[in-house]
């Protein structure tokens, strides 16, 4: 005997698949250019220069939200060596994801041969999050800059790291004066660091120098788009503490 299906049972499997079909449009990924450029600038051991060169040849610039980006975050680490940490691999599995990327959202980043990379915070211990981060672009599609990271005494043996825009339109959010991910202002006196509990710092027990190692990274992650997007996390010089 054969099977009857009722036609009307037919007809609603037509129009149910239909309307999910044409519900679910084509994701609108956003991304740079390959001209995009995230580079270190002029270092001299207190300060360390940045610059973004943005090749918008994709006209995707267009589609970020104004005042949500392209967005500047840095990082650092503290160690007894001049030579940085290469963490690009894991930020890019971890955070970059290809085109499908992933906010920032603890003061311990990344982890790599115990040696731990951890964002910034300010004075008042802000915590930099997306889609802001440190710093936006006034007009999204104008984007590129120059700014400056620079050592600058407080009090006794602690500093800050001022940062300042030579070129370029961006808005800097909460105190230009960056501190360590606590709140605390750095700490230069090495006795000190071994005599408390310095997390960030990673240096041996013996009196050495100690540098400030700067990285970044660009976020794009509010607009007409459906992805978080991320540039190469770049090691931009360091600063001796």
């Amino acid at each position: 005997m054969k099977r009857r299906i009722p036609i009307l049972s037919i007809v609603s499997v037509f129009f149910i698949v239909l309307i999910l079909l044409v519900s679910c449009g084509i994701a609108t990924i956003f991304t740079f250019g390959s001209g995009t450029v995230f580079t270190d600038g002029d270092t001299n051991g207190d300060k360390v220069g940045l610059s973004l060169d943005v090749d918008d040849s994709l006209g995707t610039l267009s589609l970020i939200d104004s005042g949500s980006g392209p967005s500047l975050m840095l990082f650092y680490t503290i160690t007894d060596s001049e030579n940085p940490q290469n963490f690009k691999t894991a930020f890019n599995t971890t955070y970059k994801r290809d085109f499908n990327g992933v906010q920032i959202t603890s003061d311990a980043v990344l982890t790599v041969n115990d040696i731990t990379l951890y964002r910034f915070s300010d004075t008042l211990g802000t915590t930099f999050q997306g889609p802001e981060y440190i710093a936006t672009a006034d007009v999204p599609i104008s984007p590129d800059f120059n700014c400056t990271l620079t050592k600058t005494a407080i009090s006794g043996t602690t500093v800050s790291m001022d940062l300042v825009f030579d070129v370029g339109s961006f808005t800097i959010h909460n105190s230009p004066k960056f501190h360590r991910f606590n709140g605390q202002p750095f700490e230069t006196a090495s006795t000190e660091i071994r005599n408390s509990s310095f997390p960030d710092y990673f240096i041996g027990d013996t009196e050495t120098n100690m540098y400030l190692h700067i990285y970044g990274a660009v976020n794009v992650s509010k607009g007409s788009f459906n992805n978080i997007y991320w540039t190469d996390l770049v090691n931009l010089g360091y600063i001796k503490l």
